[in-house]
């Protein structure tokens, strides 16, 4: 295997993986906490918005599944 700087570059993909991972979702853990809070503030006044608020607390979940599609892609170029 082939060592850059004395980590392999198999290892040094798994760890790019894992780092990739786990920021996006602690990313999208804080986002939707924070929507999340201001949402049911909103639908506890306008009762109607709550339709929109799902749409919103749905969004960050975007962050995490990129984050597994670059682990993904980081992985699948481990040979």
């Amino acid at each position: 295997m082939v060592e850059v700087s004395g980590l392999a570059v198999g290892s040094a993909a798994a760890l790019g993986a894992g780092i990739a991972m786990g920021l996006s979702a602690l990313a999208a853990a804080w986002s939707q906490s924070s929507i999340g809070a201001a949402a049911m503030g909103a639908v506890a006044e306008r009762p109607e918005i709550e339709k929109n608020v799902l749409i919103y607390l749905a969004l960050p979940e975007i962050l995490a599944i990129l984050g597994f599609i670059v682990a993904f892609f980081l992985t699948g170029a481990v040979k």
